[in-house]
């Protein structure tokens, strides 16, 4: 098989590998397509010369610059980008701060704390630290403090 015709190949399967990343779970197909890429530049250099295999490596960077902006520009506004990219608004998660809302109150863990178990607390399960010490299982608690995401309980 002809050089030119490896060096196209190459490229072409580098390509489409890469896009196949942004579809396909890990980092494989991505690393796979970036070394066809890099391959099929060392080819040109090999066969080709210095001049081409600078202009090969000049024009797979301005290709891949070009994409990269087609890409971020024009997939959201297609249906398989409203698809891919998620549009919900983190104020409508469960954050720290539906967590404040559980100061001073009474509630049971669940399980041991050691210091830290599950505890039920306004009909919610929730993870907790024991401020010291254990807490069986089943014992009433009372959250004393709220720092960030962690709840932390004293056994009343």
């Amino acid at each position: 098989m002809d050089p030119l015709n490896w060096i196209i190949v190459l490229s072409v399967a580098g390509i489409v590998l890469i896009c196949l990343e942004m579809f396909l779970p890990g980092i494989i197909a991505g690393v796979v397509g970036v070394i066809c890429l890099v391959i099929a530049v060392g080819l040109t250099y090999y066969h080709y010369g210095a001049a081409k295999g600078n202009m090969a490596a000049i024009g797979l960077m301005i290709a891949t610059a070009t994409g990269l902006a087609l890409w971020i520009t024009l997939v959201p506004k297609t249906i398989v980008g409203k698809f891919l990219i998620t549009r919900s608004d983190m104020a409508d998660s469960k954050s720290a701060d539906s967590l404040e809302s559980l100061m001073g109150k009474n509630g049971r863990a669940v399980t041991p704390l050691r210091p830290a178990g599950t505890a039920i607390i306004e009909n919610r399960r929730v993870d907790v630290v024991a401020e010291s010490g254990l807490i069986d299982s089943q014992s009433p608690v009372n959250v004393v403090r709220v720092e960030g995401n962690r709840v932390v309980v004293r056994k009343i």
